[in-house]
């Protein structure tokens, strides 16, 4: 105790996404909605004062700060650490001392402190982060909405990237006939083929279809109020016509649309009909389409995810396959939209 107060050295400094620092950090898209972000309690700023002018040690701190988010007192929502560091730059104080001085708002200051957990500066006890998940991901669920969304399985990309199979027509390791392959709707689909997300979105009780229910009946869309587009890398005409012709599409993969097949239902095989250069080097996207938005593709990191808007939905502006998980700002906004 110290002036009658508990001092829980709380990291101020974790405003770290301010300008000052990470000047390419964009706070729209880190927090995707700060109307959710509740207040901060005032005493909070005491320690944050004290730990700005050297009164509170760094990892006494830290410790404060952990003790804050496990015990709910701070109400964090990105919890997750991707990355590892060791260091908080001294300016950060600066930052901290200004929160205390009500300069700069709790919203702001919750989001840095999200910021130093993703960097790996707070470490949270595993048993909280998992509970925290589990409870985060309850919150949304779809389970009991009144409007129906769907998500897009993509078959046909899956079996785009079999070995050996288009992938290896590409890089020059066989002929054409490397441009027929297999459909198996069975194996799991993997990172090229959006597995992580059919896993996360099926379990907050989405519906799910497949590439193949949408190419055989294109009016199936129409029985769904949104549709999630994953990364539909290889889709039909008819596919690629139904999508683009719904009004309300969530296109949440980069690179999706981009290369037209045709079906032969069967032998259950695909066959490349255009895109990727081919059949000719100047070919990108198959269908010429103007929203491709491939130029995201490798964009995996996604700090600064966005929704870009196109003519029917919104656009992921990143490759969100590892992040789904427990993205809960992310996934909030796929269920509002």
């Amino acid at each position: 105790m110290k002036n009658g107060v508990v001092v829980f050295k709380t990291c101020a400094s974790l405003i770290i996404f301010s300008s000052l620092l990470i000047p390419s950090m964009n706070l729209q898209s880190a927090s995707a909605n700060t109307d959710h972000i509740q207040t901060v309690p005032q005493w909070v700023k005491h320690n944050a004062s004290w730990w700005a002018v050297g009164k509170i040690s760094n990892d006494d701190f830290i410790s404060g700060m952990r003790w804050l988010i496990e015990n709910k007192i701070l109400p964090v929502t990105d919890i997750i650490g991707e990355t590892k560091s060791n260091q908080i730059p001294d300016s950060i104080k600066r930052i901290a001392y200004s929160w205390s001085q009500n300069k700069i708002s709790d919203a702001e200051f919750l989001l840095g402190i999200e910021y130093l957990i993703k960097n790996g500066i707070i470490e949270l006890d595993s048993h909280f982060l998992s509970k925290v998940t589990r409870e985060r991901l309850l919150e949304v669920s779809v389970t009991n909405d009144t409007k129906k969304p769907v998500v897009i399985i993509p078959v046909f990309t899956a079996a785009a990237y079999e070995e050996p199979g288009f992938y290896a027509y590409y890089r020059g390791q066989c002929n054409v006939d490397c441009l027929t392959t297999i459909i198996d709707t069975e194996e799991p689909f993997g990172y090229t083929a959006s597995q992580n997300a059919i896993n996360v979105l099926q379990s907050l009780g989405y519906d799910t279809i497949t590439d193949i229910d949408v190419d055989k009946n294109p009016h199936i869309l129409s029985h769904y109020d949104k549709v999630i587009v994953l990364h539909n890398e290889y889709v039909t005409q008819k596919e690629f016509d139904a999508i683009t012709n719904h009004t309300h599409v969530i296109y949440l993969y980069p690179n999706s649309l981009y290369a037209k097949i045709s079906v032969n239902y069967d032998q259950h095989t695909i066959t490349l009909i255009r895109g990727h250069q081919y059949p000719e080097s100047n070919i990108t996207n198959g269908f010429g389409w103007k929203f491709d938005n491939s130029q995201f593709e490798y964009n995996t990191f996604c700090d600064n995810w966005n929704f870009i808007e196109v003519k029917n939905g919104i656009m992921l502006n990143c490759y969100p396959e590892n992040h789904l998980s427990y993205n809960i700002p992310l996934l909030k906004t796929i269920e509002d939209y």
